[in-house]
Formats: C-alpha cells, structure tokens, sequence
C-alpha cells in the first residue's frame, strides 16, 4: 500500500513533535467527495500547458504539494503536483521533482478533488480533513519504528456507513483537531515516473523502481500528455513496463498515477466492518522515511 506523506508530517518527525510509537496515532477513512479547508472539489482542468485547475475559493498556497484524483477526460491532471500561480479560484500543476509544467492530456469532462498535502496551514492538521471522516477514526495499535519504517497492526473500522471511502488518512491525535498534526494519505495509488525516454512506437517503458502492482490493461497518462495503455500485470518492484506501442514520446522524468492492484480503495461501506492490512510483504509498513 503506496502512502505519501504530508509536509508537516515530515517536519514533525525532523523537529520530534511526532513520535510515532509513543505518539496515539489514527487512520481514518476519507470521503474525497467532500469539501474542507485541505480538500477541494475540482470543476475544471484546462487542456493546456501547464493545466490550470479551478477549485472555487481553494485557499492553497503556491508550493503546496497537492494530490489529484478522479479528474476525467484531462487525466494527465491526475497525480501529485506542486501549486503555481494560484488565483482565488485556480492553480497551475507543475512537476514537483523538475518544476516542468504539467501538459494537458485531453479536454476536462467531469470530476475530481484535490487533496492539500502542505506545508501551507490549508493541509496541516486533523481539522482540514474532519469533515471528509467516514465512520469513525482508529487508533492503530503496536506501532513500531524499525529501520526507518512506520508500522502497525493491522486495524478494523467496525459497523461502517456512509459514503465512499477514497482514502486513509494517518494523524497524531492530540485530543484537538487543530493540533492534530496529519503525517500520512494513503488512496491506493502510486506515482510512475518514466526513467529513461521511451520512442514513439515502444513496447516497453523504463521506469524507477514500481512501488506496488499495476493491473494489465492499466492506461496511464503521463505529465507530458502521453499515453501508455499495459498489456501485461506490473509487479512490485518492476522497473519496466510492457505497453502496447506508444502513439507518442514519454520522456524522462514524466509522472503518471497508477491504481495499485487489490489496495481496496477506493471502498463503499455497507454497514460492516472493513479491515485494512497494513503491507505485511514489509513487516506491516504503513510508510518509510
């Protein structure tokens, strides 16, 4: 299971105010369909370079990291960007790694909600994200810290109703939503990042080092406005991709988001309990530093 961190989650742990195996640390499931200060609804991604996104009175800051998902039609849009010159209502992708702009893939349709992972105070505590809760949040039990690795138990949310879940969220439960610092988003999916320049035509796509699997048939837009449709599964841990032939260059460097196989996100509640494994390949790793 693929996590990011929020900003502020890796500053807690620089500067000691998070301590994550003595700290009370919860997971709660999110419904991204809902509006917060760190979650916004998108209603439009220009086909253009860079894509410009309109989230209306979004509050972001330039230099934000921001995950966006559930975009349709420009879905080059989809992934984790840093903010540009923001507007009241609008905001630029551009590549967090290179700073290159994010090229459109294909007109806006319908769709999709950013999420706000920081450092700015829009995406820095439990409080931006409270009103996304579905059922009720879970203290994760036997949290360990070895080599690195953030684990726990695995945790059960018990008797869940409400809307979709899209994803986890992981915070510091300080007994104040305000003060509650956020430190991991977990939507089952990954970034892909296109290693070495792959030609018009190719049938297979350098990438680095596959986090999780990749479903066959998996079409991933990538930040360059190209295209590359799997046909066949990509394991964890793959740094090549077989593709059908590309209709365009993907170069080096361009990022794409990806469905991880069987993450079971997003999931709808029923009333029942929904149990999540933690990576157990991993010693039960929720996220690495």
């Amino acid at each position: 299971m693929a996590s990011r961190l929020f900003e502020k989650g890796r500053e807690g742990f620089l500067d000691g105010s998070i301590d994550w195996d003595t700290n009370t640390i919860k997971a709660a499931l999110l419904d991204l369909n809902t509006a917060d200060t760190g979650v916004k609804t998108i209603t439009a991604a220009t086909n253009a370079t860079p894509i410009v996104v309109t989230a209306t009175s979004h509050g972001f800051t330039n230099g934000d990291f921001v995950a966006i998902g559930g975009v349709l039609g420009n879905l080059a849009a989809n992934g984790v960007w840093k903010i540009a010159n923001q507007a009241t209502n609008t905001f630029e992708l551009t590549d967090p790694v290179t700073g290159s702009n994010v090229v459109g893939s294909a007109a806006y349709t319908s769709g999709g909600y950013a999420v706000n992972l920081g450092p700015s105070a829009s995406g820095d505590n439990w409080d931006d994200f409270d009103a996304c809760l579905v059922g009720t949040a879970v203290t994760l039990g036997t949290t360990t810290a070895t080599a690195g690795v953030a684990g726990a138990a695995n945790s059960t949310f018990t008797t869940v109703s409400g809307a979709t879940a899209e994803a986890i969220g992981i915070y510091k439960d300080t007994g104040t939503a305000s003060t509650s610092r956020m430190i991991a988003f977990i939507d089952g999916r990954q970034i892909v990042t296109c290693a070495a320049q792959a030609a018009s035509s190719a049938t297979t796509v350098a990438v680095e080092r596959l986090v999780g699997a990749i479903p066959n048939g998996t079409v991933l837009t990538f930040s360059n406005g190209a295209s590359a449709t799997l046909s066949a599964l990509a394991s964890a841990g793959d740094r090549t991709l077989t593709v059908t032939a590309l209709a365009a260059i993907i170069t080096a460097g361009s990022r794409a988001d990806a469905p991880i196989t069987s993450s079971g996100l997003p999931v709808l509640p029923n009333g029942g309990d929904i149990a999540v494994n933690w990576d157990a390949v991993s010693g039960n790793k929720i996220f690495k530093l």
